[in-house]
């Protein structure tokens, strides 16, 4: 199993995951990034046909409400919770 895969198996299960691991399985499933404007420590992720995701980008793990929309994006995306 690749590290790709441990992660998305990990974010299913609810186990929380860190800004880093979630910024880039985020753009790996096609959501694209940016920060508004004004120096913001947020940065939302959007993709077309999808509710957008807004994540703190200091912060240590993500907030409980962040990974629920990941697992969404990824049950979405047809990733299933099976080992």
């Amino acid at each position: 199993m690749s590290k790709r895969d441990k992660l998305i198996q990990k974010i299913l299960n609810g186990q929380s995951i860190d800004f880093k691991d979630a910024e880039k399985l985020l753009t790996d499933i096609g959501y694209v990034s940016e920060y508004p404007q004004g120096g913001s420590s947020h940065k939302t992720f959007r993709k077309k046909g999808c509710e957008k995701i807004t994540l703190v980008s200091y912060q240590g793990p993500i907030k409980q409400y962040a990974l629920k929309l990941i697992q969404q994006a990824l049950i979405n995306e047809g990733y299933t919770n099976e080992k």
